[in-house]
């Protein structure tokens, strides 16, 4: 019996290019205050560097993958075994 099993998607890590950035933080308004030590994370947090559009590709390509009654046939039987 074949196994089906879902095309390759890279992982976000795996697509990172240096320099990218999916998101954008607008000037402060206000005061800016120090974060006190305690609260500091180390620099290197080796988050995947992506824009947003492709991120938001991404998990819409992943999101196809799954069964959805929306975009597949929904056999006989489906309202009594509620999913």
């Amino acid at each position: 019996m074949k196994e089906c099993s879902p095309p390759h998607e890279p992982l976000l890590i795996e697509r990172s290019q240096r320099g990218k950035c999916a998101y954008s933080i607008p000037d402060l308004d206000v005061p800016s205050v120090p974060i006190p030590k305690a609260w500091q994370t180390s620099p290197s947090t080796n988050l995947p560097e992506i824009s947003e559009p492709e991120v938001v590709r991404h998990f819409t390509r992943l999101s196809s993958w799954n069964y959805c009654i929306d975009t597949n046939f929904y056999p006989l039987g489906s309202c009594t075994m509620k999913y």
